[in-house]
């Protein structure tokens, strides 16, 4: 502004001589007082100066705003720029950091998931303990390995291992020598039990993460007893008991549930297919069955013992078709069937006993067709024909026995006509 004012005054002083150059620097006449007319011209110049130089002042502060606001608007742009190229630093920063914590995690899951391995490979069975235990809180912390880890748990089971001794020792046998040998039995089916056990309690709710939806593959695996009571298996499931081996001990579902189509495929798809029971109890007792299905497809029960007591069928499938029985038993006592399918379609019992003492059918299917009844039992004693089919269609009756004693309701279909005649 001063330069402004300079350059202003300067101007004027350059005009005016200017013009007092050109007019020949005219002599002025003094005079004690001016005419108005000459007073009011002095006036206006006077005025029109003082005009001129507002405007100059003005024009000047109106270039100075819009400078200030240029340069203010430079300087947000530019702060706004650097702002963006922060926030880009920054999150290239968080995913390196992010990239770093997750290959840092993976490489601690690894060496977690190594070092589970080797103690369940272990040859002393406390250690193999220990590694049963890593390998399940391995699993439950990594979500994306965890079936990774239930695979190993359950490869675990289906690993060979020495058979009972029995509990006293064989003919000629030393008696130090059956005692560690019995010692050594004990320890690791303890070890197995605990995998067992380790897996239902993720499947019961008993623990903080839990492993429903994942796939259980015990084929082939060789079972004297575990716990999977109250465990819920899910239709995006499948466990597998294909040709497995049931001897001695119990593997407890009782009060499992079977939900939304799970299939468990004993020989099918949970699988028992091919399995043998041979002295082995599987119990469902008070199980519930709501849309899944059970396969014992091809099973053979050899002294062994399936519990479906008290357990309630509503839509689910069981299928014992072309399963064998010898002498094994499968009990239905007090099970209710609301609307499922129990199937022993060209089935063998020879020597075995079916059992569906005071069950109650309602809408529910239990088909024996084409079975062949060669000296076994079959006893529907108290049960409930409400509005359920049974169905012995071509079924072969060779010395079998089957009691109606005290049933009620409708008469199965395919009986011989001395059989059940006080049902209508």
């Amino acid at each position: 502004m001063t330069t402004a004012s300079i350059t202003a005054v300067a101007g004027l002083v350059v005009v005016m001589a200017a013009v007092l150059a050109v007019l020949g620097f005219p002599h002025l006449q003094h005079t004690k007082a001016l005419p108005l007319s000459q007073l009011l011209d002095v006036l206006k110049l006077v005025l029109g100066t003082v005009a001129g130089v507002g405007a100059l002042f003005a024009l000047v502060m109106a270039y100075r705003r819009q400078r200030l606001a240029e340069v203010a608007d430079d300087r947000d742009q530019q702060r706004a720029l650097l702002d963006a190229q922060r926030a880009v630093l920054e999150q290239e920063r968080a995913l390196l950091e992010q990239r770093q914590a997750q290959e840092d995690r993976t490489r601690v899951f690894n060496e977690r998931f190594g070092a589970a391995s080797a103690q369940l490979g272990h040859d002393e069975p406390a250690v193999r303990l220990a590694g049963a235990y890593a390998m399940a809180g391995l699993a439950d912390d990594w979500e994306q390995g965890r079936q990774t880890c239930i695979d190993v748990l359950c490869a675990f089971l289906r690993l060979p291992h020495t058979l009972s001794p029995g509990e006293d020792p064989a003919e000629g046998q030393d008696p130090t020598e059956h005692a560690a040998a019995r010692a050594t039995y004990l320890a690791a089916r303890e070890v197995r039990h605990t995998v067992i056990r380790i897996i239902g309690n993720h499947l019961n709710g008993h623990t903080d993460v839990s492993w429903r939806g994942h796939d259980l593959d015990f084929t082939g695996a060789i079972f004297d007893g575990g716990d999977f009571r109250r465990a819920v298996f899910t239709s995006d499931a499948t466990v597998s008991f294909q040709e497995a081996r049931f001897e001695g001990g119990t593997v407890d579902f009782g009060g499992a549930r079977f939900e939304g189509g799970t299939t468990i495929d004993f020989g099918g798809t949970v699988d028992f297919g091919g399995a043998r029971f041979e002295g082995g109890t599987v119990d469902f007792d008070n199980a519930g069955f709501e849309g899944g299905t059970v396969d014992f497809g091809g099973a053979r029960f050899e002294g062994g013992r399936v519990n479906f007591g008290y357990a309630r069928f509503e839509g689910g499938v069981v299928k014992f078709d072309n399963a064998g029985f010898e002498g094994g038993t499968v009990d239905f006592d007090n099970a209710r069937f609301e609307g499922s399918t129990i199937d022993f379609g060209y089935a063998g019992l020879v020597g075995g006993t079916v059992d569906f003492a005071s069950a109650v059918f309602e809408a529910g299917t239990v088909n024996f067709r084409y079975t062949g009844f060669e000296g076994s039992t079959v006893n529907f004693g108290y049960a409930d024909f409400k509005s359920g089919v049974v169905a012995f269609a071509s079924a072969d009756f060779k010395g079998g026995a089957i009691n109606f004693d005290e049933a009620t309701g409708r008469r199965p279909t395919g009986l011989p006509n001395e059989m059940a005649p006080h049902l209508s």
